[in-house]
């Protein structure tokens, strides 16, 4: 049954992406951006796919808008509203959506990404090629750093592209600081012949200490957080349960009083 379903969603949108694309050509410029976030988030879709779902998401919310203010008698105007709102909600929502992937993403890779130095600069002090040692690394690491890893090989390897190229697509495909800051070590290394091995050791005890700061922080910030949580837990019970009754009371003695 899921297997039907999920067979029967890919033919809708395939459908759908191929009648938007007939009626609204994508711009290549609008493609690159979709590609690019897109590929941040790690999800394996196309462009055109994610602009239908886009689509189709804004065009539901609206119809559910829609049908709730004509099951409320709500008059045209208001009606119109409702629908044109939730509609902008629809198109907006899953932005939100892959920007939320995108950013565990990121955290994943960075988390990863001490060890992967580490043992990129083995490699590389065993003699092996860098694009060689990117592919033997990878074999050794879980996704989504083990997937960047294969592809800036197969980019060198497979694709043609430079290394250099395929390091700057590394660094924008992550969106990370601590990805850019190794691929700018590297690089540097790599040009000035100085010793790429010593480089990515320290650079990686340099991201273990970030990583560990960073941590803390958030250790030291749990208990605010934690106040708040617990404020509105115990806030509406109490109120319901102390200030209620008082105010109730009170307002049974000045009318007693009044009279």
């Amino acid at each position: 049954m899921h297997g039907a379903s999920g067979d029967a969603r890919t033919r809708f949108l395939g459908a759908a992406t191929r009648c938007v694309e007939r009626l609204l050509p994508m711009a290549s410029a609008d493609g690159e951006a979709y590609r690019a976030e897109i590929a941040r988030a790690g999800w394996g879709i196309e462009p055109e796919t994610w602009r239908v779902l886009r689509i189709v998401a804004a065009a539901g919310c609206g119809a559910m808008a829609g049908v709730g203010a004509m099951a409320s008698g709500a008059a045209p105007p208001a009606s119109g509203t409702a629908v044109g709102m939730a509609a902008v909600v629809g198109w907006t929502v899953p932005r939100f959506a892959i920007a939320r992937a995108a950013d565990r993403r990121r955290r994943a890779i960075e988390a990863q990404l001490p060890d992967a130095m580490e043992l990129l600069g083995i490699a590389i002090a065993a003699g092996s090629p860098v694009e060689q040692c990117f592919r033997e690394v990878a074999q050794n690491l879980r996704p989504p750093l083990s997937g960047e890893f294969e592809a800036v090989d197969r980019e060198v390897n497979l694709l043609g592209h430079s290394r250099e190229q395929a390091l700057d697509h590394l660094a924008a495909r992550c969106a990370s600081r601590d990805v850019s800051a190794f691929v700018a070590q590297l690089a540097q290394a790599v040009s000035q012949g100085s010793s790429i091995a010593e480089g990515l050791s320290s650079q990686a005890a340099l991201a273990r200490e970030t990583a560990q700061a960073a941590a803390l922080e958030r250790i030291r910030k749990m208990p605010t957080k934690l106040d708040v949580v617990l404020s509105f837990c115990f806030l509406p019970p109490t109120i319901a349960l102390v200030v209620v009754p008082t105010v109730v009371d009170l307002l049974e003695f000045l009318n007693d009083t009044l009279q």
